[in-house]
């Protein structure tokens, strides 16, 4: 905060003035170094996206885990400042943990190729096709874009896994965390897409 502070004489006459003037001075400042930063919380996923449901599904798979990497474990959204540098933030925050905020978009967009994605508590079939997700990064950069990368195991039964790298890109529309969100949500809708393909490789 920036101020312009003039300086006045002051005579003895004048000296309860000068110790108003001085005391809102001072209560001026020390309300403004106190002042609460005010904090902003984002959701990965979108509320307006419905998941499809399983008797309208062609497919049903179970999502086993999320993996993430050390830095997206916290609460402030990251930014990448530079190639060595991450920044996370103290007011710009996750409403809820990141891996469940991914899992909520993934099953969305993989609503939308008729895949229902289930948690492993919710469906009991031996048969089920799992998936095991490992994110490498996901994260906004200084050079305007999302990076998602990592790699993820689909098991079928009596199938060893199978492990399918992925690095997906979305370029930011605008400066600022909620240009970050839609670019993640974007990412997710690549991946999505890349998990059906190998899921229905004839399609």
């Amino acid at each position: 905060m920036i101020m312009q502070v003039k300086t006045f004489s002051f005579n003895k006459g004048n000296a309860p003035l000068k110790i108003t003037i001085l005391a809102v001075f001072f209560s001026f400042l020390s309300a403004c170094s106190s002042a609460p930063n005010a904090l902003t919380y984002y959701l990965l996923h979108s509320t307006s996206d419905t998941s499809v449901l399983h008797s309208e599904a062609k497919q049903i798979a179970v999502l086993d885990k999320v993996t993430l990497p050390e830095y997206l474990k916290h609460r402030g959204l990251v930014y990448q400042t530079s190639d060595t540098n991450l920044h996370i933030s103290t007011s710009h925050l996750w409403a809820e943990p990141v891996d469940e905020g991914l899992t909520k978009a993934l099953t969305s967009a993989l609503g939308l190729n008729n895949v229902a994605l289930v948690r492993p508590d919710h469906y009991a079939s031996e048969g089920a096709l799992h998936i095991s997700l490992y994110i490498n990064d996901f994260v906004s950069t200084y050079e305007g874009e999302v990076i998602f990368s990592g790699q993820y195991a689909i098991t079928r039964t009596s199938e060893e896994a199978s492990i399918h790298p992925f690095m997906f890109k979305a370029v930011l529309s605008n400066d600022g965390f909620a240009s970050s969100i839609k670019a993640m949500r974007s990412a997710i809708e690549k991946l999505a897409k890349d998990i059906n393909t190998t899921m229905n490789p004839q399609t």
